[in-house]
């Protein structure tokens, strides 16, 4: 089938990939961790792959720890339905958009500085919403860690996802949508496509009940569409996947070592729901048609 005829079909293509590459992996690690005793996340992971090169990990639970590392579905989606649809032209694009590193300074201090006010703030509310209860941190990942950590993170969480998500869906969607209802759409099926990571993980410790169930879609689709609509708005002024790669890390880390470990239940709470403040901002700002000053916004190539 010619590109052309290919292209219509490409949307619907990149989101079926990008859940199938990630859930047909994810779920078998899950379930073989949870049968081993073991955990699975970003700071766990981090520590096995720590272990792995050391030798110290149990070689019947390293293929698990593999296909959870590697579940780069969105990431894998973009880049087969962009040469699929596109061709040559398309992924030049794409990976010319992915090492872009040059932008105004002023967009490099916002990137750098939302990850600690977000998390800062959270932790704040959090405070507050505890009754003021004392914070006591317990790092998930010792501090002197952190630099491995924000690197195996940028690796494996935005390196793994954005070629997907800001790199192929977020242009496919403005083509036909508005800024905002574009980022409604991605954010409402990103944040689906956690589900193994929190619905099914839930389900295996038999914590799940139905409450929890819808809980937790609410905060993985309205939720996540807060952020999204931030991110839509950084990578429209930059059309940089570069810094939005480093920011999905970076942020994560932050994440983890101020809201995470922070053993505060609340934190976490308003960790989901503070970007909204920042989305309402940027769309009376910048309009909700482009979330971009004039000629920033790249269009989808045909």
């Amino acid at each position: 089938m010619a590109a052309g005829r290919l292209s219509k079909y490409g949307l619907p293509l990149f989101f079926l990939l990008a859940f199938a590459i990630t859930w047909s992996t994810q779920i078998p690690a899950f379930v073989g961790a949870r049968n081993r005793g073991e955990q699975l996340s970003n700071e766990a992971n981090f520590r096995h792959l720590g272990d792995l090169l050391r030798g110290t990990l149990d070689p019947d639970f390293a293929p698990f720890v593999l296909l959870f590392s590697f579940s780069f579905g969105p990431t894998l989606a973009g880049i087969i339905v962009t040469a699929l649809v596109k061709g040559r032209e398309g992924l030049r694009s794409l990976f010319a958009r992915t090492v872009k590193y040059r932008i105004p300074l002023r967009w490099i201090l916002i990137i750098l500085l939302i990850p600690l006010v977000h998390s800062s703030a959270s932790l704040a509310v959090g405070y507050v919403l505890s009754g003021f209860q004392p914070v006591r941190f317990s790092f998930l990942v010792p501090v002197s860690l952190l630099l491995p950590f924000l690197v195996y993170l940028i690796i494996f969480t935005g390196l793994a996802e954005e070629l997907g998500w800001r790199g192929y869906a977020l242009p496919e969607l403005q083509a036909r949508y508005s800024a905002e209802r574009a980022s409604w759409i991605l954010g409402i099926l990103w944040g689906l496509w956690h589900i193994p990571g929190n619905l099914f993980l839930a389900y295996l410790r038999g914590d799940l009940t139905v409450l929890l169930a819808v809980l937790m879609i609410l905060a993985l689709t309205f939720g996540v569409v807060g952020w999204t609509i931030v991110l839509t708005w950084i990578y429209n002024n930059t059309t940089s996947l570069f810094w939005i790669i480093l920011l999905h890390g970076y942020g994560a880390m932050v994440q983890s070592y101020l809201v995470l470990s922070s053993n505060n239940y609340m934190a976490p709470v308003a960790y989901g729901i503070l970007p909204w403040v920042l989305a309402a901002y940027v769309l009376k700002q910048y309009g909700a048609e482009t979330l971009a000053r004039p000629a920033t916004v790249e269009p989808a190539s045909s």
